[in-house]
C-alpha cells in the first residue's frame, strides 16, 4: 500500500471515530480547527466556576484565536526542555499576567472588575493573606540579623509568593479553571498529540510545502492550529540537530586523528 493511500485511510478512520464524540448536550463535536464558539455551540455559556472550591455560576464568553493571541504568548503545549526547568519569579509573574488577561476576556456576567471589587473588599482569604504577610515581614525584620543566608532566602521567597497571591485578585482555582475553559482544553484533542505525531506532521509538511496542522486530525480550536504548526517545526528542528550530532560523532569516531593521503585514511602511528 502506498504511503499516500495509507494516510488517506487513517484520516478517514479518525474522522469517523471523532464523529461519534459528543458534547454534554448531545451535539457532535466538529472535526478540524474551529473557533471555540463553534465547538461549544454558542458565544456565551453559564458555567459553574470554582472560587476557593465553591462553585459560582458565571456567564462566560468564548474567545477566538485573535483575542487569545492578544493576551500574550500562551500555549497548551509544554516544551520538553521546560518541563523540569525551575520557574523563576519573573516567569511566574508573566504567566499570571497571561492568566489574568484571559480571565478578563472570558468573564461576562459578572465582569472581571465586578468580581475583583467584591473579592478585594470582602474576601476572607485575601484578608487572611494580608495579615499573614504583615506578620512574616515583621518577624523577618526582627530576626534577619541572626538568620543564615539560606533561611533569609526561604523567607524572602515566602514573602514574594504571598505578594504574588495578593497582586492577582482571583483565587488560583478560579484562574486555572477560566484559562482551561478559554483555551478549550476540555473540548480539544491538543493534549493527546504525541511528540512522534508532531515530528511526522512536520516532516510531511516540509516535504509537501504544507502546514503540520494539515497532517494532524481531530477536534481542535482555531488557536490550536498556530500552536501545532509552531511546535511541530520546533520538534523537527531538534530532531534534525540530534541526527546531525550523531552523524558527526560517528564520523569523528571512525576517522578522528587519522591522516588523509590521496583520499585514503592512514592509521595512526603504532597501528592504531
Amino acid at each position: 500500500m502506498k504511503e499516500k493511500d495509507r494516510e488517506l485511510i487513517v484520516e478517514l478512520i479518525q474522522k469517523e471515530l471523532s464523529s461519534h464524540i459528543k458534547t454534554d448536550n448531545g451535539s457532535h463535536l466538529p472535526i478540524g480547527y474551529n473557533p471555540v464558539e463553534a465547538i461549544r455551540g454558542g458565544l456565551f455559556h453559564w458555567v459553574a466556576v470554582p472560587f476557593n472550591k465553591i462553585d459560582v455560576f458565571c456567564e462566560l464568553r468564548c474567545p477566538n484565536a485573535t483575542q487569545i493571541e492578544q493576551c500574550g504568548d500562551i500555549s497548551n503545549i509544554v516544551q520538553d526542555s521546560k518541563e523540569n526547568r525551575k520557574i523563576e519569579y519573573d516567569d511566574l509573574i508573566q504567566i499570571r499576567n497571561y492568566q489574568e488577561a484571559l480571565c478578563k476576556l472570558v468573564l461576562n456576567k459578572p465582569t472581571f472588575d465586578q468580581v475583583a471589587s467584591l473579592i478585594g473588599r470582602d474576601d476572607f482569604v485575601i484578608s487572611q493573606k494580608r495579615k499573614e504577610l504583615e506578620e512574616i515581614e515583621k518577624d523577618f525584620e526582627a530576626r534577619k540579623d541572626s538568620l543564615l543566608d539560606d533561611e533569609k532566602k526561604a523567607i524572602r521567597l515566602q514573602i514574594k509568593t504571598i505578594e504574588l497571591q495578593l497582586g492577582y485578585i482571583l483565587p488560583d482555582d478560579t484562574m486555572a479553571f477560566l484559562c482551561r475553559w478559554a483555551m478549550g482544553n476540555d473540548i480539544s484533542d491538543i493534549k493527546k498529540i504525541t511528540r512522534e505525531s508532531f515530528l511526522r506532521a512536520a516532516s510531511l509538511a516540509r516535504a509537501h510545502s504544507k502546514a503540520p496542522s494539515d497532517y494532524i486530525s481531530g477536534v481542535f480550536t482555531d488557536y490550536n492550529r498556530h500552536e501545532i504548526d509552531a511546535y511541530a517545526f520546533m520538534v523537527l528542528e531538534e530532531f534534525l540537530k540530534e541526527q546531525q550530532a550523531v552523524k558527526e560523532s560517528k564520523h569523528q569516531w571512525l576517522f578522528g586523528g587519522r591522516k588523509r593521503v590521496g583520499g585514503i585514511h592512514l592509521p595512526k602511528p603504532g597501528g592504531k
